[in-house]
């Protein structure tokens, strides 16, 4: 089984100037992954659209961004399935993307011949950092105990707390230890992740731990107190076969011109 993971598109809201100060429209860098997916010789089976879809955006840009999923879903006769991220709106998404009433939360799960899959909030208002709330992990309990597959993999905005991953703390899943008992022992062969702007990859309890860089801008974070944004375009190709998985990661557009800077102060868990 193959999945294309696109991350942290960043759309940009109508009448807005698009995040961190990008060139390159982030829409046009959307339409180059959809491109590269189309030339593939071996075509997915589907694609996630891991959270930060449209920069803060409002009812009218969910709609636009729904009309570009189903035209290109239709095109590629693939399925798209997304989540939401921090920077995403939840009332707008759910009053232009699924036309339904608004709910507090929008997490799901699915189906397929070789694994379940499961798409998770992990929205904290519209807070940088995330958790997932104790509705979803009892769901997510539940559903992983009564899965009948070998495999199941996880999809969620924020990253889960890894070796590389300690001077992140302030922005990644602030309940990663309880996540973690959550899915230990269980069927879950991957939790994939965005948010970071950066790939990192990490293994524990034979889970594999993958968060995918942008489709819209890179951010350097090797100094921990001063992060450098680049625009880069970047997406994921996810593989699973008898219950492993591997993660290949597909550059199109690398830019070293640092278009904004932005300044850390604390590194920590937020309630520390």
């Amino acid at each position: 089984m193959k999945i294309v993971q696109i991350t942290d598109t960043h759309l940009t809201p109508r009448d807005a100037r698009p995040a961190n100060h990008q060139r390159v429209d982030p829409y046009l860098k959307l339409q180059n992954v959809f491109q590269d997916v189309e030339i593939m010789a071996d075509k997915p089976d589907l694609i996630v659209i891991s959270g930060d879809l449209v920069h803060e955006g409002i009812e009218f840009d969910y709609r636009k961004l729904h009309d570009i999923i189903d035209y290109q879903s239709n095109k590629l006769k693939l399925p798209v399935y997304v989540i939401l991220g921090n920077h995403d709106r939840t009332e707008a998404f759910y009053r232009g993307y699924l036309k339904e009433e608004p709910r507090d939360k929008y997490y799901y799960s699915i189906s397929t011949n070789e694994c379940d899959i499961f798409f998770l909030d992990s929205k904290l208002g519209d807070l940088e950092q995330g958790e997932i709330d104790s509705t979803q992990l009892s769901w997510l309990q539940h559903e992983l105990n009564n899965s009948t597959k070998n495999s199941s993999l996880i999809f969620i905005h924020h990253p889960i707390d890894g070796p590389s991953l300690r001077h992140m703390r302030y922005s990644i899943l602030q309940n990663s230890r309880e996540f973690v008992e959550t899915i230990k022992g269980t069927n879950v062969r991957a939790v994939l992740s965005g948010h970071i702007h950066f790939g990192d990859t990490f293994e524990q309890d034979n889970i594999l731990y993958s968060a995918a860089d942008s489709s819209a801008y890179h951010i350097n974070c090797d100094n921990h107190h001063n992060h450098l944004v680049m625009d880069s375009t970047c997406y994921d190709i996810i593989t699973l076969e008898d219950d492993r998985v591997g993660v290949e990661t597909r550059y199109l557009l690398t830019h070293h011109d640092i278009i904004n800077q932005v300044p850390i102060t604390h590194t920590g868990w937020c309630k520390e």
